[in-house]
């Protein structure tokens, strides 16, 4: 019996160390690997001490072959709970890249540390108030949560029903919208720079506007970063919002 436990337990783990993954505190640079392993297993120990008998029986007369397929398994629903986090976080990188290059910034690029890639400056900027937003409203707990539900109608070791995937590819394509969402003020206020420098090329062609629009965007899309920043934040709580409510849909028989 204490065989059968620890192969649950190990099933677990690999279900929650997928789905933790990429997600803030649990990502990849934010804690050691083998924290996060540690982390992992005693979620997946916590989790199989509450399963009922039968099932951990069952994972533990698996043969080796049926055993790495659970394996599988588990490290794919935990990966659509892991594609919730990186969908909304992929909402901040559409408005900070569009920002970017309306103001004058797509040129550059930031190492994000996250992700191991060159990110946009105002997509950075975005996803750490993101990150700051998913922790507020216990996004965290949230997850684990969601976890935990995951294993009533998903459990380990067997072969039938699994998580809705088709939820997680729904919430994919609700992300961007959300992005412009976050990007819009400042895009329709842009907007309104450009046809403003565009009249004074017109009135003025010896002024080099070319030259001038790049301190003009950058000093006018700066101020209005800073002002918008306290609208978008309806934005950012509906974007995690509905990624929890997709999450426990997920797991919802």
């Amino acid at each position: 019996m204490e065989f059968d436990w620890i192969a649950a337990s190990v099933l677990l783990s690999v279900r929650f160390a997928a789905a933790t993954a990429l997600t803030p505190i649990f990502g990849p640079t934010h804690l050691p690997g083998s924290i996060r392993t540690l982390l992992s297993l005693v979620f997946g120990a916590a989790v199989a001490m509450a399963l009922p008998s039968t099932v951990v029986h069952s994972v533990g007369s698996l043969s080796t072959i049926q055993w790495g397929l659970a394996a599988i398994r588990e490290l794919m629903i935990g990966a659509v709970f892991s594609l919730g986090f990186l969908s909304a976080y992929a909402a901040t990188q559409v408005a900070g890249r569009t920002l970017d290059v309306q103001i004058g910034f797509g040129v550059a690029g930031i190492l994000n540390p996250a992700t191991s890639t060159f990110s946009p400056l105002l997509g950075s900027l975005y996803g750490m108030i993101g990150i700051a937003v998913f922790l507020a409203m216990d996004g965290h707990h949230q997850l684990l949560r969601a976890l935990t539900l995951s294993v009533q109608i998903a459990q380990p070791g067997t072969f039938g029903q699994g998580i809705g995937v088709a939820d997680a590819v729904q919430q994919s394509s609700v992300m961007f919208a959300y992005g412009l969402m976050l990007a819009a003020p400042i895009m329709l206020s842009l907007l309104l720079v450009d046809l403003t420098l565009a009249v004074y090329a017109r009135s003025l062609p010896q002024l080099n506007i070319l030259v001038l629009s790049f301190a003009i965007k950058v000093v006018i899309g700066m101020a209005l970063l800073a002002v918008s920043l306290e609208w978008t934040q309806w934005t950012f709580t509906r974007l995690y919002q509905t990624t929890f409510e997709h999450w426990f849909q997920a797991v919802t028989p």
